[in-house]
């Protein structure tokens, strides 16, 4: 056995989220220091910092219910399919005699093949 426990998916998971924040957060402070090192107010740069991480939260909602809608899409259009009947069934035809002749029959009784009227 060894000493340390095995650490689980979703403990690294966590961490890489954990490690990601941090990240942003001081990647969000950088950006705020620059700003009012440009010369904007401490609160302006405070503001504009929020509105940009309220617009890549809006990008990411928007695009997860574009990704919603597209799935559903696909589920209703596969659940469409599988329920219709896609088979294509020829009509029952013969070869036998009816009113103009020995042909091509359907049940309902009308002549499918090409033939020649000797009407002469």
């Amino acid at each position: 056995m060894t000493c340390y426990p095995k650490i689980s998916k979703a403990e690294r998971v966590g961490r890489w989220l954990g490690r990601a924040y941090r990240g942003l957060a001081r990647q969000e402070q950088h950006l705020r220091l620059w700003l009012v090192a440009g010369g904007l107010p401490e609160l302006g740069a405070k503001v504009i910092a929020w509105f940009m991480g309220l617009s890549v939260l809006v990008l990411l909602l928007s695009f997860s219910i574009l990704l919603a809608g597209l799935v559903a899409g696909l589920f209703l259009i596969g659940r469409g399919v599988a329920r219709s009947d896609l088979s294509y069934r020829t009509p029952d035809v013969e070869w036998r005699d009816g009113p103009s002749g020995y042909g091509m029959y359907t049940d309902d009784g009308y002549r499918i093949d090409p033939h020649v009227h000797e009407d002469l």
